[in-house]
């Protein structure tokens, strides 16, 4: 088994100099950790990633340099690599992810790019795949890759990371719908997408449930090839490489040399690329808002600001570059002198141990991104601070706020109250930097890269060994089940009605039993060896009126009520005073959409919209999705997205729990079961034995052991057990 890890750059760097030509190893924290685990998986690695060299060079000294994993260079066309990385990726999904609409440059030749890019990244994956591989894919370059992997090894186990925040809904519904559909189907093809915060994996859940229809069940989606896992898996950095690099002695030398230079000084520090969305001019109107505020602090504080050059061929970037540059200039010549310069600025990169040293000399961090996926930087200055001291500031809009407890949190656009937490920082005691920066640091320690990379993989290998393949029940599997039905003397027979054992009609008054079904059922329950129940999700009195009089069980409401030896009972206790409110929110689309109807029944209510305009109801019922589960937070109430139906339901109409204490309770040597809908799953998942069968109706992943392809197919093989029954 290897890993097959797959970011838009390569975790390594090409130069030449002097005719020479010199290949060395990203020691970044994501190749690092994604090493580590394959070390101590004993997995292979093999990163897949653009090229930004040339492939001759490639070819001429691949084999020059030493590393521990296997390198897979893709050479793009100069112009589709624009397109797809500039122009789609960074000036539309980096826009528009990170909420900046208004900078979003959308056309239809980039996200033809922007695809074609990844199915030649896919290609380049399925040359190299093995059965038992597992394919990582990293960042909103390859939203779609995961799909086109899947479509060539259904079977192959997918893990997608989004290092940038997701947006909500109403942010992400901007684009054309192709381009929507694509990313979501794409990410789908995962067996876990993950994000680094909760908020980003609910907004991703909510676009997907909206635009494709597809409902999530404890954040997993099933689709027919697989499963889709939808979690928070906050990524960190090596806190020891950080931690242990303070005394390293060139750190040392450096940092009494920025203690000397600075001797007299406060040092606030912060280090970003350039990138509008670090809030970079948020920060220094901070800064001089400060200064103003609180005058006692000029020249005896200092801000150094460190910008990396970024995507400068980009325009917003290189004009982003001269607004901040002109603002530095404009507060140190408006609040500066000959003997101080407030705003201390470097554009360039910088070196490690620079960096550790200008970590460990700042008392105060200011991090203040107006939308950060995580912010590493924050972590990496607390980890840095083996001496304890230091205060770090850090946006709210940052993911690493939700980890890092103990920070000062700020509001990136209130820019009096940053300068107001930049005092208090400045004049924070000792001990309270200590006990701040202990407890930061005690979580670093246990939530390092590492872990991170460890839990995201694992956590795909499981999805992917519980992600059920049912198999269709014909040939050898048709044979066994029959050997095994007609061998055993107690057999139950678990039938749902709607979809299974009636076709879905346009109003479910329509959808009754016919003659030759009632006849069936008759004669399997007629057979001593056969108890037979319907398990369905309509009220008692349609049962009652067409099957009633069938000596067979009978389960009305998903499991409200139950009926044996003709005495109906009901299951569920306690009132359904929630009821009217729902009937309430759904008159209302009644009444905007006049070929939808309500069902009532005793423990649920049913909106239908099979009749409505197929467009018109899906984006409907996505609305009302969202406002009955604001409106029935806390109820004892289950909301069910059926097939063209929303339904509430009483939380104990359930028609597992039902089953498992009412009717599975007693012995049987052989159990089927039939369903075609979510409420159906329910059922499935108690059905684990060897003598236990599940069978799905229809397409859907699903946690049946096999699956037919509809309702004929169901009436045909009952047909044949009937056949196969000692009594005729």
């Amino acid at each position: 088994m290897k890993i097959i890890t797959i970011s838009y750059r390569l975790p390594l760097s090409i130069k030449k100099q002097n005719r020479k030509t010199t290949i060395t190893q990203s020691a970044g924290g994501l190749a690092t950790a994604i090493l580590s685990y394959s070390e101590k998986s004993n997995a292979n690695l093999t990163w897949v990633g653009v090229a930004d060299f040339e492939k001759n060079t490639w070819e001429n000294h691949k084999d020059s340099f030493s590393k521990n994993f296997e390198i897979e260079p893709v050479f793009l066309d100069k112009k589709l690599n624009k397109n797809f990385y500039n122009v789609f990726s960074n000036s539309v999904l980096w826009a528009l992810f990170h909420y900046f609409p208004s900078y979003m440059e959308y056309n239809d030749e980039a996200f033809e790019a922007y695809k074609t890019a990844n199915e030649i990244v896919a290609q380049k994956v399925n040359e190299i795949y093995e059965p038992g591989d597992i394919v990582w894919i990293h960042d909103y370059h390859f939203l779609g890759l995961a799909n086109l992997v899947r479509q060539q090894h259904p079977d192959a186990k997918i893990g997608f990371f989004l290092h940038i925040p997701f947006p909500n809904f109403e942010i992400f519904r901007i684009m054309p719908n192709k381009v929507k559909r694509y990313l979501l189907e794409g990410m789908l093809g995962a067996n876990l997408v993950g994000f680094h915060t909760w908020d980003n994996a609910i907004h991703f859940t909510e676009c997907v449930e909206k635009i494709l229809g597809l409902n999530q069940r404890g954040f997993v989606f099933s689709q027919d090839s697989h499963r889709t896992k939808v979690g928070s898996f906050p990524i960190s950095i090596d806190f020891d490489k950080f931690h242990d690099a303070y005394d390293k002695p060139n750190v040392i030398a450096l940092r009494e040399e920025i203690g000397e230079l600075y001797h007299d000084k406060k040092i606030i520090f912060s280090v970003d690329r350039l990138d509008y969305s670090k809030g970079i001019n948020n920060r220094l109107y901070a800064f001089e808002s400060f200064l103003e505020k609180y005058p006692e602090w000029k020249e005896k504080v200092v801000f150094v600001i460190v910008i990396v050059p970024s995507r400068e061929e980009i325009g917003k970037y290189g004009e982003r570059k001269r607004m901040i540059e002109n603002n530095i200039s404009r507060i140190n010549g408006a609040l500066g002198n000959y003997k101080w310069t407030p705003v201390v600025y470097q554009y360039q990169s910088v070196d490690f141990d620079k960096l550790i040293a200008l970590y460990s000399s700042a008392h105060v961090a200011l991090i203040s991104p107006v939308r950060d996926g995580m912010n590493l930087v924050a972590k990496e200055y607390v980890a840095a601070r083996k001496d304890l001291c230091g205060v770090l500031l850090l946006s709210v809009l940052a993911g690493a706020a939700k980890e890092l407890q103990e920070a000062i949190t700020i509001n990136p656009f209130d820019t009096e109250l940053i300068a107001d937490k930049i005092n208090l920082a400045l004049n924070m005691p000792e001990e309270e930097q200590q006990r701040r920066m202990e407890r930061m640091q005690g979580y670093l320690k246990t939530h390092d890269v590492f872990r991170w990379a460890s839990n995201f993989l694992s956590e795909t290998e499981e999805m992917h060994s519980h992600d059920n393949k049912a198999q269709q029940l014909k040939g050898d599997f048709k044979t066994e089940m029959f050997q095994k039905f007609e061998q055993a003397n107690s057999r139950l027979l678990l039938l749902d009605f709607d979809g299974t054992l009636v076709k879905l009609a346009a109003r479910p008054e329509l959808a009754v039993p016919d003659a030759k079904l009632i006849t069936l059922l008759t004669n399997l329950a007629a057979d001593p060896k056969n108890e037979v129940w319907i398990i369905s999700g309509r009220d008692k009195n349609f049962l009652q009126k067409w099957l009633g009089h069938l000596p067979i069980g009978l389960v009305a409401e998903h499991g409200g009520y139950i009926k044996r030896d003709d005495t109906w009972e009901p299951i569920i206790q306690g009132g359904t005073e929630w009821k009217d409110r729902v009937i309430s929110v759904m008159q209302e689309y009644v009444d905007t959409n006049a070929e939808s109807f309500i069902e009532v029944k005793e423990f649920g209510v049913a909106w239908h919209y099979r009749n409505v305009d197929e467009k018109q109801g899906f984006l409907t019922s996505r609305e009302m999705l969202t406002l009955l589960k604001n409106h029935l937070y806390n109820s004892p109430t289950q909301i069910i997205d059926g097939n063209k139906v929303i339904e509430v339901k009483h939380f104990m109409a359930h028609k597992g729990t039902t089953c498992r204490n009412s009717i599975l309770c007693n012995p049987h040597d052989f159990v089927l079961a039939f369903g075609d809908d979510k409420t159906d799953e329910d059922l499935f998942e108690q059905l684990t034995g060897d003598a236990e069968f599940s069978v799905k109706v229809g397409p859907g992943n699903t946690a049946a052991k096999y699956r037919v392809k509809s309702v004929d197919k169901v009436l045909e093989f009952l047909t044949q057990l009937e056949g196969s029954s000692v009594v005729k």
